[in-house]
């Protein structure tokens, strides 16, 4: 199985495919952002066999509650709150998976909790079931899922289309949004900035194609810059005709294109 329908097995509840061996070599493509995917998943796992031995007395480690509650201890929490942090906070998978590995390390302090009280029918009970089995399942999609997203850059092209009804219901006094045009004309303010400067660069930055996005997503933004001056300017019916024709949709429009045109040749080439 290739590593990329691996992760998308996990995501899709295939336990079954999950549990299928990666073809050799590609493990070495679960790395992105400075954490291969994989062997974040596969030491999260061991989290149960871990406080299994602890709980059973077979346990060479002296694991204490204060550390494995907390959840910047870890690899995968000390990545979280590094480069993770950095490179996909614009990402609300990011911060569920922040907030769900959290809750797992809580659950996990829960289950050496009660086997340091000695009471071992507890501690297994707790690490079989409810809220740390449910938790460890999370995180575990999560994980994957972000690994998908950091691969295809879904997440930031739909952040990039939500620009129009972003600008259109600040246009017509709906949005709750206090943008500014200093802001919304930078090309590395927004998710898909972020993204382009970031994970985006990191796997396509060598690629023409990829060029093209940048420097269409540049332009973009000094157009969406534009129409948010001219709302603010209280000029409504210009800003919102801005919206409909001439430089903002035909910026939009490139920008998608660009997107679609770098992945369509990323799948060609195998």
């Amino acid at each position: 199985m290739g590593m990329f329908d691996w992760f998308k097995s996990i995501v899709q509840g295939d336990g079954k495919s999950a549990a299928a061996p990666v073809a050799p070599g590609d493990e070495k493509g679960a790395e992105v952002g400075g954490l291969n995917f994989k062997t974040a998943i596969d030491a999260h796992l061991k989290w149960k066999t871990r406080l299994e031995t602890y709980i059973n007395g077979t346990s060479t480690e002296d694991l204490k509650v204060e550390v494995v509650s907390r959840d910047d201890q870890c690899p995968l929490g000390k990545w979280i709150y590094d480069k993770g942090g950095e490179k996909y906070g614009f990402s609300e998978t990011f911060f569920d998976m922040k907030a769900h590995h959290a809750n797992f390390h809580r659950c996990a302090g829960s289950v050496l909790t009660a086997a340091q009280a000695g009471d071992k029918a507890t501690a297994t009970s707790l690490l079989h079931g409810g809220d740390y089995l449910k938790a460890s399942e999370r995180v575990k999609m999560l994980l994957a899922r972000m690994f998908m997203i950091a691969s295809d850059g879904k997440e930031a092209i739909d952040a990039h289309l939500m620009w129009k009804k972003r600008l259109q219901a600040y246009i017509n006094g709906e949005s709750k949004e206090d943008l500014k045009v200093e802001v919304v004309s930078r090309d590395d303010q927004c998710t898909l900035g972020h993204w382009i400067n970031g994970i985006g660069g990191e796997r396509f930055g060598h690629l023409p194609a990829f060029a093209v996005i940048k420097s269409r997503h540049a332009h973009f933004h000094r157009c969406a810059g534009e129409v948010l001056a001219t709302a603010q300017k209280d000029n409504k019916a210009a800003a919102l005709h801005m919206l409909e024709e001439g430089a903002y949709p035909d910026a939009s429009d490139q920008v998608a294109a660009a997107i679609v045109d770098l992945f369509e040749r990323q799948k060609a080439a195998g």
